[in-house]
């Protein structure tokens, strides 16, 4: 029996990889107390233990699968919004190679005067432009970052609704396996 149920935990422990640290400390930790507490018949041990191992198992099972579509889901989104402002970039990319090509061009005139005129009119042509793409920077980095938060909070609150679900279901399959393990077979 003791090797049955140490076998559980080793599956438990491999399968709760993705589980919080602290939950799954706590988790083996309940699991190996309950191991090595002495028991009166092995036959109620026995089919308490093959009754509640697979259901604590499908309560991993279903943490570690919403806990990966949490993940997905960010991930997805992410790409979505990164995608989503590509153009922007290439657009105000376009608009600062061109007005440095402009200017680079004044420096190609050999005579002074002419150089001079061309500094002037196609720098302030140019600022102009670098003005407007600047404005449409700083907009795009605002919505990026309001998009990329809200996408993190997302994740952050189904994760938090996963782990919560899990630590709930958990903790009743626990008690319902202390109490199966206590012989209250009657009353799972």
């Amino acid at each position: 029996m003791l090797f049955k149920a140490l076998s559980f935990l080793l599956v438990i422990s491999s399968v709760l990889a993705e589980v919080p640290s602290e939950a799954r400390l706590n988790t083996e930790r309940v699991l190996l107390d309950m191991m090595l507490m002495p028991r009166g018949d092995p036959a109620v041990d026995s089919y308490c233990w093959g009754r509640y191992t697979p259901i604590m198992k499908e309560i991993i099972d279903v943490f570690e699968a919403e806990s990966k579509q949490c993940q997905t889901d960010f991930d997805l989104s992410n790409i979505a919004i990164i995608e989503k402002y590509n153009g922007t970039r290439v657009n105000i990319t376009a608009t600062a190679k061109a007005s440095c090509t402009a200017l680079k061009q004044c420096d190609n005139l050999t005579d002074q005067l002419e150089s001079f005129n061309c500094f002037g009119t196609t720098g302030r042509d140019q600022s102009q432009k670098l003005t407007v793409m600047s404005g449409e920077s700083l907009a795009a980095a605002i919505s990026l970052d309001e998009e990329i938060r809200s996408i993190t909070t997302i994740q952050s609150l189904c994760t938090e609704r996963a782990y919560t679900r899990y630590s709930n279901d958990n903790s009743q399959a626990l008690k319902d396996l202390t109490e199966c393990l206590n012989g209250n077979i009657a009353a799972v």
